[in-house]
């Protein structure tokens, strides 16, 4: 499950070209709360269309 949901930052950790672990981490880290951000905007914005 864990794996699943570090795919994302994993594949753009491999793209870009990052090996050290820390920089690794700190890129997951970003990139893990810009897709998390989007999806909570994304479901405020629903929410309140639904219910307005």
């Amino acid at each position: 499950m864990l794996q699943l949901l570090m795919l994302p930052a994993n594949a753009v950790c491999d793209y870009v070209g990052l090996t050290n672990e820390h920089e690794r981490g700190m890129m997951r880290m970003l990139v893990n709360m810009l897709l998390c951000s989007g999806f909570a905007v994304m479901l405020v914005f629903v929410g309140w269309k639904i219910f307005a």
